[in-house]
């Protein structure tokens, strides 16, 4: 009977979590759809890099409430925020971010801002190895020092003289391999340490060559 009541909270607390996540999800809120300015939307949207189909997220979030966009208000809108959006300097800020490009920029503005972003993506893929690279070697230093701190404890009950032959042989065994598996540990930390080493050269580079024209980041 107890599982059962427990389960039914589950399922409701399951429901309103779904409930609630779908609710974060809708690109405008109730308030903002009653007090909506769609050149003003428009052109945050157009800002942000949204493709125009981004109207259709709106009107969905406002249909409930019987409110319309207005498609020319935002169109206007979003034009102007577009001029803010395609430029070199913020294609090398969303590349460098890691950030999806929805080809909304028309030319010849688009081609500034692939440049900037070709540029930005290479910073943000080096970094991103120097990131992991750094997580491999705390990895496996973590691997490394449990792996040494269980050998330690298998050595001192070796010291027991009440052991048999077979729990000795035992014992032996995975001392051996608590050993081995610390070796490989260790290097594994190694290649990772050079993996970070490479990608600091790598950052380093691209820093002193994007510097001069997208500024120090």
């Amino acid at each position: 009977m107890a599982g059962r009541k427990i389960g039914g909270l589950l399922a409701v607390t399951l429901v309103a979590l779904v409930a609630l996540a779908m609710s974060s999800c809708a690109s405008m809120s109730p308030k903002q759809c009653q007090s909506a300015d769609w050149r003003a939307i428009g052109d945050s949207d157009g800002g942000g890099g949204y493709p125009m189909s981004r109207l259709d997220a709106h009107a969905k979030a406002c249909a409930k409430l019987a409110i319309t966009p207005d498609p020319n208000l935002y169109a206007e809108g979003r034009e102007q925020g577009l001029k803010r959006y395609c430029t070199e300097m913020r294609g090398f800020s969303e590349g460098r971010y890691g950030r999806s490009y929805s080809y909304v920029c028309p030319q010849p503005a688009e081609a500034a801002f692939l440049g900037g972003y070709v540029d930005g993506e290479r910073v943000f893929r080096a970094e991103q190895r120097l990131r992991l690279a750094k997580m491999d070697l705390s990895i496996a230093d973590q691997r490394a020092d449990k792996r040494a701190r269980q050998a330690d404890g298998v050595e001192e009950e070796l010291r027991n003289p009440k052991l048999t032959e077979e729990q000795t042989r035992e014992l032996r065994d995975r001392l051996a391999r608590l050993r081995r598996e610390r070796r490989e540990a260790i290097e594994d930390g190694r290649r990772a340490d050079e993996a970070i080493r490479d990608a600091e050269r790598e950052v380093d580079d691209l820093k002193n060559r994007f510097s001069g024209h997208y500024g120090w980041w």
